[in-house]
């Protein structure tokens, strides 16, 4: 079919169907609309100013100069001198305007009757919100006009568009008008339109203005409040509602987070801690799936800081970064404490935090694009853990819908744990405000006092106290209890209740790096330990403690957890990955390849599009433009595979290998390996899995009596993975 018969054949379409718009590929044909004329019975209006004044024919004029004029009915409507009407008498008739060649050109309708005198709106001035909606709510006066329908025009359609019954719908930030017309010509009625930044959203509890990325290819909120300050008589409690506020809230700037010992030296942060950072595309869709993220720190440190703004825009996603309190603000348990709340008593303040930033996402997502019934909780390390204590807890049910635990792990503590040991963090400070001379005597003076002076002394710490009580851990719960099993927001029973059912069911992605241990090796003081041997050295010690702490952790962030979920025969699929970047010498350097590798937490840096040199002394450039092109395929794989799983809860996508489900029997594809060589990335199923046994008779067939009891004793003593010391 040639091209004339198509366009004739769509036209035809256009006649059959009405006025409006017909569709094909990337061409538009736009429907010729109805034109009509009211006129009052007696009264005269020359052709040239209706063609003038009606908005069908007004940008027009030429196609309508030098035609001859004839009245279908003469009776109703007089054609004088070919340039003016008479309206002789009330009823219809077409006015038909004919060229040199008597081929007629236009017809208009025109109704001898009551005309339209006036639109009314609402308002002449309206704002909408980006990416939002209003309908314009006009009508025409009196409602008993002959011909009462409207017709909309908008100044700067880039900016807005508007449906036919009148619903304004945003595009772009900036100001336009509407101008509506009556279709019989007579009336019309300019609505000036002004809609917010894309920055400025809605809230609950007012109005808050974000940012741009630099490349404005998403949008940034820093800092909005989801609960009060958690300082004074609110230390230690439940989230308070946070009050509302006048004006628009500077959203901009990021804040500086929990107070804590940031580094492990330098005391940063506030109590007033409570808040979100948000991250989506720079667009207009709406009910996009919601990431809340959890930032990882041991619970003690980091800050919810971190720029997901990319992976936003590659997902399609809305991502909710949450500030929640650290270290002992955020899980304590000590009896004197325990006057509130059962809740409260629990001393996972932490959790709370977090429950309370999961109803806010539930209530307020929404103002931001989101789609608060399609809510993923993640979380890195610490807040992976976080997670994964939620998956648990009955206060979180129906808050999320999805988890992805980026090396997380199950752990719990008992509230006698946490009672022990925050009275020796107690009687630290005591030693250390010069009111006792010994800890020892400080512990003596806490443990023989009631509740109520206890509790008074917790209350009376500084800030820069209660913060220095528990710095980075690094992976020592014995340091930093945490995650008590009180019952009310962690059950007794810990995470034995997933076998039972009773919990959160979920889909699960379980992600760790290969060398997770490497950067937590590295940190650990052997020097004394190593003046007790011959045997061997610091670098022989450094690549066993990496090679076999790695897989340690690693088999405790994903065999152990995904093997725990699969107690559970009802439970939702779960998905694991390993990821491999960093280990290959050919791709980075020999160095880093065996004292980097893929370190603790660079698969979810990744994933955000941010490569980061782990150890840029070692190695000053493992990270160069030769290895570019593999990172970022890698990226993107990551992207599409996660992007695809907060959408639907399947990270699977088209084009790209099957992500099996976790099968924990031997030689099946049970886990996805993410790698990339220089040029090329790889996503691939493997049936590799890690067990202890075979790590521990690997390590002592491997390491002599001298390395194995360093390593034991030194490198792996009470870190959390290690099986002597999980739950």
């Amino acid at each position: 079919m040639n091209s004339k018969k198509i366009v004739r054949m769509m036209f035809l379409m256009c006649l059959l169907f009405g006025a409006g718009t017909f569709f094909c590929g990337t061409k538009t044909i736009q429907a010729q609309e109805k034109i009509v004329y009211t006129m009052k019975k007696g009264s005269s209006k020359t052709i040239t100013k209706l063609l003038k004044n009606h908005p069908f024919t007004k940008n027009n004029l030429a196609k309508y100069r030098n035609l001859t004029w004839k009245s279908t009915k003469p009776k109703v409507i007089e054609v004088k001198a070919n340039r003016k009407l008479i309206a002789k008498k009330k009823g219809k008739a077409y006015l038909r305007g004919y060229d040199k060649n008597k081929k007629k050109v236009v017809a208009i309708r025109l109704i001898v009757g009551k005309k339209v005198k006036k639109i009314t709106v609402p308002s002449t001035q309206i704002s909408i919100p980006f990416g939002g909606s209003v309908r314009l709510e006009a009508a025409a006066k009196p409602e008993n006009a002959s011909y009462t329908k409207l017709h909309y025009e908008v100044k700067n359609p880039e900016i807005i568009t508007v449906s036919g019954k009148g619903k304004v719908t945003s595009l772009a930030s900036g100001s336009t008008s509407v101008t509506i017309y009556s279709k019989d010509g007579n009336s019309k009625k300019t609505v000036r339109v002004k809609v917010a930044e894309g920055t400025i959203r809605t809230t609950t509890k007012g109005n808050v203005k974000g940012t741009k990325s630099s490349d404005a290819a998403s949008l940034i909120w820093y800092g909005i409040p989801y609960g009060a300050s958690t300082g004074g008589t609110n230390r230690w409690k439940a989230p308070q509602p946070v009050s509302a506020w006048s004006g628009t809230w500077n959203a901009r700037i990021p804040k500086s987070g929990a107070a804590c010992y940031g580094d492990g030296t330098n005391y940063q942060g506030t109590e007033d801690c409570l808040y979100v950072n948000i991250y989506r595309p720079n667009t207009t869709e709406k009910n996009l799936p919601v990431m809340v993220y959890l930032h990882g720190g041991g619970n003690a440190s980091g800050t919810a800081n971190t720029d997901f703004s990319k992976f936003a825009v590659a997902a399609k996603a809305v991502v909710v970064s949450v500030e929640y309190r650290l270290g002992a603000f955020g899980y304590l348990s000590h009896p004197a404490l325990q006057t509130g709340t059962a809740e409260e008593n629990s001393g996972n303040f932490t959790l709370l935090d977090i429950k309370a930033a999961l109803q806010w996402v539930q209530r307020e997502i929404g103002n931001f694009g989101g789609n608060a019934g399609n809510v993923t909780l993640s979380g890195f390390s610490a807040g992976a853990r976080n997670v994964m204590l939620c998956m648990i807890s009955p206060q979180m049910k129906g808050l999320f819908h999805k988890v992805i635990a980026f090396s997380g792990g199950c752990q719990t503590c008992t509230a006698e744990q946490g009672e022990e040991s925050s009275e020796s963090k107690l009687a630290t400070v005591l030693v250390n405000r010069g009111t006792y001379a010994t800890k020892e005597a400080a512990l003596k003076y806490i443990q023989s006092a009631d509740n109520a002076t206890i509790r008074d002394l917790f209350y009376s710490l500084t800030t820069a106290e209660v913060a220095n009580m528990y710095r980075s851990s690094a992976l020592r719960l014995n340091l930093f209890p945490q995650g008590f099993n009180d019952g009310t927001v962690i059950p007794k029973e810990g995470f034995s209740v997933i076998a039972s059912g009773n919990y959160n069911r979920v889909p699960v992605i379980l992600g760790s790096d290969v060398t997770e241990f490497s950067s937590f090796a590295i940190k650990t003081d052997i020097t004394e330990a190593l003046s007790t041997t011959t045997t061997t050295t610091y670098d022989r010690l450094m690549q066993l403690a990496i090679q076999y702490g790695s897989l340690f952790q690693s088999e405790h962030y994903i065999e152990e957890t995904a093997n725990l979920l699969s107690q559970d025969a009802l439970h939702q699929p779960v998905y694991a990955y390993r990821f491999l970047w960093g280990t290959d010498p050919a791709v980075t350097d020999t160095a880093y390849s065996i004292y980097v590798g893929a370190a603790h937490g660079v698969s979810k840096d990744f994933l955000r599009e941010s490569y980061k040199n782990e150890n840029p002394e070692l190695s000053p450039n493992a990270i160069r433009t030769e290895n570019k092109a593999g990172r970022k395929e890698l990226t993107s794989i990551m992207q599409k595979y996660v992007g695809a799983f907060l959408s639907n809860g399947s990270p699977n996508v088209t084009g790209l290998n099957t992500w099996s489900t976790w099968n924990a029997a031997a030689g099946v594809n049970k886990i996805m390996l993410f790698n990339a060589t220089a040029k090329k990335a790889s996503a691939v199923m493997s049936p590799q899995m890690y067990s202890d046994e075979e790590t521990f008779a690997q390590l002592k067939a491997e390491a002599n009596e001298d390395e194995y009891r360093i390593l034991m004793e030194v490198m792996f003593k009470n870190r959390f993975f290690m099986p002597e010391n999980k739950e």
